[in-house]
Formats: structure tokens, sequence, C-alpha cells
């Protein structure tokens, strides 16, 4: 009774991890291949930083870095704006606290420990990042 229990149970959340619909980001697919070093003024002091502007990123607006949080990795997110993709592509800027970002053109602020805006149906286009012989690799 107990193994039919435990093979019941796994075969349930199989299924439902395996049917759940994974959230699609507007931006289109772009390569992020890069590298910069870790001890980038802004990184070094604990907040994050929009690197490789005009070099990385969907329509090169580039990338931005979030150091680690109580004990987390390096975060990546793309630098575009995810509200009215289709209407306005705007490259969205770090605030001055290192947490947020806001988009100059639609006002949209961005948790960058999330990457979700409040009441917005995509966040921002994440990816890996990690640290490695002082420097922070991002890479999708």
């Amino acid at each position: 009774m107990r193994r039919r229990f435990l093979f019941y149970s796994l075969l349930t959340v199989c299924l439902l991890t395996a049917c759940a619909e994974e959230e699609q980001n507007p931006l289109p697919y772009v390569r992020v291949d890069f590298s910069v070093s870790k001890f980038h003024p802004a990184l070094m002091n604990g907040l994050s930083a929009r690197v490789q502007e005009g070099y990385s990123g969907y329509n090169r607006h580039g990338v931005i870095i979030v150091p680690p949080v109580f004990g987390s990795d390096y975060l990546a997110f793309d630098a575009t704006c995810t509200r009215n993709i289709k209407e306005e592509l705007a490259a969205i800027n770090v605030d001055g606290g290192g947490f947020t970002a806001t988009c100059p053109k639609c006002n949209t602020v961005y948790n960058l420990l999330t990457g979700y805006a409040q009441n917005q149906t995509f966040h921002l286009q994440r990816y890996k990042a990690y640290e490695s012989n002082d420097r922070i690799y991002v890479t999708n």
C-alpha cells in the first residue's frame, strides 16, 4: 500500500510539472556570451551595473549584472524593457540604489532581485551568470 501511494504521488508531481506552461518572454532570442571583471566599480560597492552597452543583449541595450545578495549567486538580466515591446523599445537604467531599474520611456520600475515589475505580464529576460577566476561570465 505504501509503495503504491509513493508511486502515485511521484506520478502526480511529474505530470503536474510536465504540464505547466513555461512563461514566454516577448524578447527574441539573442546570443549572449561575455565576461567582465568582478572588480567593476559598481559591483565592488554591492550595486548592480549595466555592462556591454552597444555589444550584448537584445538590440545591444546591454546586460544588467546584479551582485550576490545574502549568499546568492550573481544575476544577469537583459537591459531591454519588456512592457510595450511592440510599440516602443527602450533600454532600462539601473537606479541609484542598485536593486531597481527604470524604463525612461514608460517609467516601469523593475525589481532586479526578481526581474519583475509590479502589475506587469512579462519579466526581464534572465541570463546565466557565474563567477570564476575574478571574472563574471554571462551566457544563455
